[in-house]
């Protein structure tokens, strides 16, 4: 069996252009208006200045908040350089760049005051979980909201991942927000949960096709009085 610190290279080398590849139908699908992370910023009335999605693909989100936030800076990373290369075909006005989560040494210390995550914890080599956490914490200026969306889970649960055959990977399900709240320095804003299947809130006992966004506000004056 292969070392698990060796899942990052696995996910480089045989999924990342492939998940694009399998979605790259979104392209042309998505719609910003009914998009789950989108809503919420308009819902909450967030008006951001810098903005950073980490697994943005070819950024076609990160578009639609340009579209809103027409002078904001608008950043997304993603492992696929298909996508990175397609989004920065298609969408000119926003910044793209292959990365990982572990190393956003690109951007200097409190740039973002939103950082968007999405169904990226999960796949993340457990030996690099809290250096993700801490880079993401570092790139995030204080008053700034973390914007997480995952797989619900009841309890921490790994599982094989499926969509790679050449090599043994997993699949971690846990609530992520927890990391960051046990910090007291972010607070729980909002969270919410819906299906995978169809995208709707979901308030069945079905947790294995059950998905949430939790919006985490920093904020290091309210956590120490």
């Amino acid at each position: 069996m292969q070392s698990i610190a060796l899942q990052k290279q696995a996910f480089q080398k045989y999924e990342a252009n492939q998940w694009f590849a399998r979605n790259k139908a979104l392209l042309n699908t998505f719609k910003g208006e009914t998009d789950i992370v989108s809503s919420i910023i308009t819902q909450y009335r967030i008006n951001p200045i810098r903005i950073l999605e980490i697994g943005s693909s070819a950024g076609y989100r990160l578009n639609y908040l340009k579209s809103l936030f027409p002078s904001a800076l608008v950043v997304g990373i993603d492992p696929s350089t298909d996508a990175v290369q397609e989004g920065t075909k298609l969408y000119p006005n926003i910044e793209l760049h292959v990365a990982t989560a572990d190393d956003l040494s690109i951007f200097e210390d409190g740039f973002f005051d939103l950082v968007i995550i999405g169904f990226v914890f999960y796949v993340i080599d457990r030996s690099l979980l809290l250096k993700v956490v801490g880079e993401i914490d570092r790139v995030l200026g204080d008053k700034g909201l973390l914007i997480n969306t995952d797989f619900f889970s009841e309890k921490a649960i790994k599982n094989k991942y499926q969509h790679i055959s050449e090599f043994e990977a997993f699949s971690f399900k846990q609530r992520y927000e927890n990391i960051f709240l046990a910090s007291e320095i972010y607070h729980l804003i909002h969270k919410a949960s819906f299906s995978h299947n169809d995208l709707l809130h979901n308030a069945t006992d079905d947790y294995f096709n059950k998905c949430s966004t939790t919006v985490l506000k920093k904020d290091v004056s309210a956590a120490y009085k």
